[in-house]
């Protein structure tokens, strides 16, 4: 964990330090987005393979590098909060909603953008650092509580959140002239969430999200 963090921390710098380079643009960016859950797994996660959409967070910071008129690179790091509601029967209550809440650092390392008239279109590949995880569950008597544990180690017992995702990122901004950006964006995870600890059987459960952010560009005089 420490780990990360310090990847982290010292990826932000460097984005900052780029922004001072005369071919980037610096900007800042936050919103909200919906999260998911796809693959033929969920079922051992969730009741029925019920998966629905709630709403998180994120917030980051963005370095646009134009090459020309209308091609150029992106370069993003994202704080991001996930959530979203299973369903739960853990055969001592009836069957119960509960919020599977995910945080990540979300690394977009490079995306290839076009330009034309206050629009961009990017893809590019995505990388996601797991802080946190937690489910909602209920004791005996049914009072609700919150469940750290499938965050997890492959030293516990049972099933465990993967530390890191993998997978592509699309999507599209529109940018007014006085540097205020609207924008939305897909992300789809390739990398199994969670892994059994003793059989070390990955499910095939996957990330899913969409994006929708307002930000600001610090354009260069």
């Amino acid at each position: 964990m420490k780990n990360t963090y310090t990847i982290c921390i010292m990826l932000f710098f460097i984005l900052k330090i780029s922004a001072q380079q005369e071919s980037f643009t610096f900007g800042i960016s936050a919103g909200a987005n919906w999260s998911s859950l796809k693959g033929e797994d969920i079922d051992n996660l969730s009741r029925d393979g019920s998966a629905k959409r709630a709403t998180g967070y994120a917030i980051g910071v963005t370095l646009d590098n134009k090459t020309s008129n209308y091609f150029g690179l992106k370069h993003e790091l994202f704080y991001s909060q996930r959530v979203t509601t299973i369903r739960i029967d853990d055969e001592i209550n009836s069957v119960f909603d509960s919020k599977f809440k995910r945080q990540y650092i979300d690394l977009f390392p490079v995306s290839p953008a076009l330009y034309y008239k206050g629009f961009e279109v990017y893809t590019g590949p995505y990388l996601g650092f797991l802080l946190n995880a937690s489910v909602q569950r209920k004791d005996g008597e049914g009072n609700a509580y919150t469940d750290k544990t499938i965050y997890g180690t492959g030293q516990a017992s049972g099933d465990y959140s993967q530390k890191m995702d993998a997978g592509f990122v699309a999507g599209l901004n529109y940018a007014l002239p006085n540097g205020i950006n609207i924008g939305a964006r897909y992300i789809r995870g390739l990398v199994p969430i969670l892994e059994n600890s003793e059989s070390k059987h990955q499910w095939k459960i996957y990330n899913e999200s969409f994006f929708v952010t307002i930000g600001y560009k610090f354009n260069k005089k």
